[in-house]
């Protein structure tokens, strides 16, 4: 029998430290292996590793966080005119990578999928690490620039693979929590690795030699840790996709991809919406970029705080709403209700800039950041809601093309029209986000008129 000195009694004075206590830990507990099927646990612990030690390499070959680099790093070496086109470039490189997603798809047809993501994620490593040595001059930048898309391409086929691993390591519950995790690390992970470039290139603009060699060394760690992921059932599907060599999608048909879209008019409508809301929310970064420097003389922490560390650091805090919410409903009616904070976010951007009040940068940045939350686990997981299992990776492919499509386009877009009515006349750059805001109003309607027309069939999503 336990005694009074084996149990001793809480003080009331001491509750509500223990309590507090408990309540802060709930969301840590939360992402600990046990929490998960004994099937997933093991696989789930070493992405959760990969995802902390990768993260703090990607963090540097992020569009947001080069184009602050570029701007203020490369000033005066190059003309303005490139340095704008090169933010562009670099903003436009994460998403129009996109674009070369069938032809991972086709190269890993039949191939252990593992080994594959693995050796992109080793690549990306060095592609990293190569914008540690460029000089900064006409031909320094070019450098930076076909490394960073080449990192990014092979990004994308790391991307378009691991949800077809997801789908067989995780149910339809525990996917949604799982990515929702991973999410939460990654962001935070390059927020804090953003804050800390932005803080260590203001002391010293050569810091950036020593301080990309560092993450990519965790990075590197990161890959040990997820080459020894494995995947259930991955034998089974080797075969199956060896012996069905029509699985396998050419690169660059867009045959392949209208043949899809037209035997699936839901999830081509979806895309029609998606297109419409991804536009608008990718004319956002440059501008953005330009105008803090331009319109706010921002530097680097003050840019890279507002693009990067805000709304990255916002995101973990409402992951785990949306990933709820996504478990719980189809994803049309998930982006029905979610667009529309992506409409609330740009609209007080447009405002910021109008009223030329920097301060209202920062509720756009926490405002993103919920939006992003939301976008970072759909983007992912959204297709498999339409996907047969089987064609999982071929609807991946198509999402992630057209996202690729409107990658090439909107930051040019965007820049363009800031640029010109800038010089036309200093302050107009508003406009911009005003149409950005149009765009993703347009885009937020066509997914509650889809959700409205799909009716029963959205109710209960299949695993």
């Amino acid at each position: 029998m336990s005694s009074l000195h084996d149990n001793p009694p809480i003080a009331p004075g001491h509750a509500r430290p223990l309590g507090l206590l408990r309540t802060l830990a709930g969301p840590l507990a939360s992402f600990h292996p046990e929490t998960f099927p004994a099937v997933s646990r093991t696989n789930y612990r070493r992405e959760l590793i990969y995802t902390f030690l990768f993260s703090t390499a990607l963090a540097v070959v992020e569009g947001g966080i080069l184009g602050v680099l570029v701007t203020n790093a490369f000033a005066g070496a190059v003309p303005d005119g490139w340095l704008a086109a090169v933010v562009a470039l670099l903003g436009a490189a994460p998403e129009g990578a996109n674009i070369t997603s069938f032809l991972w798809i086709s190269l890993a047809h039949g191939r252990d999928k593992v080994r594959f993501i693995n050796r992109l994620q080793l690549i990306t490593i060095v592609l990293a690490g190569v914008i540690a040595i460029v000089p900064q001059n006409a031909l320094g930048l070019a450098l930076l620039v076909a490394a960073v898309i080449s990192a990014r391409v092979c990004i994308t086929g790391v991307i378009t693979l691991r949800a077809a691993l997801w789908r067989a390591n995780y149910s339809r519950f525990h996917r949604a929590r799982a990515t929702g995790k991973f999410s939460t690390i990654s962001v935070l992970v390059i927020a804090v690795t953003g804050f800390l470039f932005a803080r260590s290139m203001d002391a010293w603009e050569e810091s950036f030699r020593l301080f990309i060699p560092l993450v990519c060394v965790l990075g590197l760690l990161g890959t040990v840790a997820y080459g020894h992921i494995r995947m259930r059932g991955g034998k089974a599907s080797i075969k199956a996709e060896r012996t069905d060599p029509s699985g396998s999608i050419a690169a660059f048909r867009p045959g392949a991809t209208w043949k899809l879209l037209r035997e699936d008019r839901n999830y081509a409508r979806f895309m029609g919406s998606m297109f419409l809301l991804g536009f608008g929310n990718l004319m956002l970064p440059v501008p953005l970029v330009l105008g803090l420097k331009d319109r706010f003389a921002q530097g680097y922490q003050g840019s890279i705080v507002v693009i990067s560390s805000i709304p990255l650091l916002v995101m973990p805090w409402f992951i785990p709403l949306w990933a709820r919410l996504l478990a719980k409903v189809h994803v049309v009616r998930f982006r029905s209700i979610h667009s529309w904070f992506f409409v609330a976010a740009q609209a007080i951007v447009m405002l910021a800039f109008l009223t030329q009040s920097y301060w209202m940068l920062y509720i756009s940045a926490f405002s993103l950041g919920v939006a992003y939350g939301g976008g970072s686990l759909a983007w992912n997981l959204g297709h498999l809601d339409f996907a047969p299992g089987p064609k999982a990776s071929a609807y991946m492919g198509v999402h992630v093309t057209l996202n690729g499509i409107r990658g090439v386009t909107a930051p040019f877009f965007a820049a363009g029209m800031y640029r010109t009515a800038e010089q036309w006349s200093p302050g107009l750059g508003w406009t911009v986000f005003a149409a950005s805001v149009v765009l993703c109003i347009l885009g937020a309607l066509g997914f509650v008129h889809l959700s409205r027309s799909m009716g029963d069939s959205i109710r209960r999503p299949k695993d």
